[in-house]
């Protein structure tokens, strides 16, 4: 049994459909099961990282464990091998080796330590921009054709979520990759502009971008995020170091199959901005 955190999100709920279309025993884990809109057939247990008593049930009879940082890595990691569960795959980030100081790369950094010293195998992925980020658009195209962000020709290796999910799926039923540190991106950058244009051929809309200042999408960021997340959020935007900016060849070394390009997410998921 595969245990999924965040069975609800871009990546765990890519990775959960994955495991059923392989028919690979799984369980999905929300703090609000009533409230998951999951798949009937869908075994959701009730658990809060917050609370790792609260967890007894869903990693009852689990082998393997796909965690999302929650900041209490260490209490959770310690319920996990009591229950028996004996591999965890943690969706980290690359801030961990590109800005390690920062508060994303360091929290992301103490939950793989956390895994890394209870001695269970451990995995840990390291993914880039994600596609999926582009989501947040979508009100300004229900409202019209202009799509305005900050750093118009700044290209990163936005990757799939799927991708993810797959390495992720790859790591959590086949041996070999315990200890393993997978550095995750898309196959080649991919600017703000160019991402506009691959949506708006994916909904069939002529779409354009309009460039910002970061001073300007700062403001708008801060409405919903803390002021260091905003900083090192248009950081990494506007100034992506080397390794941020590399088309990594990993998703295919892992599963044997190429990263999808940004215009493949944005046919995928057409339909959140039509």
């Amino acid at each position: 049994m595969i245990l999924v955190a965040g069975a609800t999100g871009n990546v765990g709920g890519e990775l959960l459909r994955q495991l059923r279309t392989e028919g690979v025993p799984v369980r999905a884990l929300s703090r609000n099961p009533g409230r998951a809109a999951l798949p009937a057939d869908v075994d959701v247990v009730a658990g809060d990282f917050a609370d790792p008593e609260s967890l007894a049930k869903a990693f009852s009879g689990v082998e393997a464990l796909f965690l999302m940082m929650s900041g209490n890595e260490t209490a959770v990691v310690e319920e996990a091998a009591r229950a028996g569960i004996r591999r965890i795959v943690l969706l980290s980030s690359v801030a961990v080796e590109t800005r390690p100081e920062s508060l994303i790369g360091r929290v992301h950094r103490d939950a793989e330590r956390a895994i890394e010293a209870s001695g269970l195998e451990g995995t840990f992925l390291r993914p880039g921009q994600f596609a999926s980020n582009t989501r947040a658009w979508a009100s300004q195209i229900a409202q019209g054709d202009v799509v305005r962000t900050p750093f118009a020709r700044v290209g990163l290796p936005a990757i799939h979520p799927g991708d993810i999910a797959a390495v992720a799926r790859t790591a959590l039923t086949e041996d070999g990759h315990a200890g393993a540190v997978y550095s995750l991106s898309g196959p080649r950058p991919v600017t703000p502009v160019e991402q506009v244009a691959a949506i708006g051929e994916a909904i069939g809309r002529k779409l354009r971008h309009e460039e910002i200042t970061a001073e300007r999408a700062g403001e708008e960021m801060s409405a919903f995020m803390p002021a260091e997340i905003v900083t090192a959020t248009l950081d990494f935007l506007g100034n992506p170091t080397v390794t941020e900016t590399q088309a990594l060849p990993t998703v295919e070394k892992v599963t044997g199959k190429p990263a999808r390009t940004f215009a493949q997410w944005a046919r995928d998921n057409a339909d959140g901005f039509r």
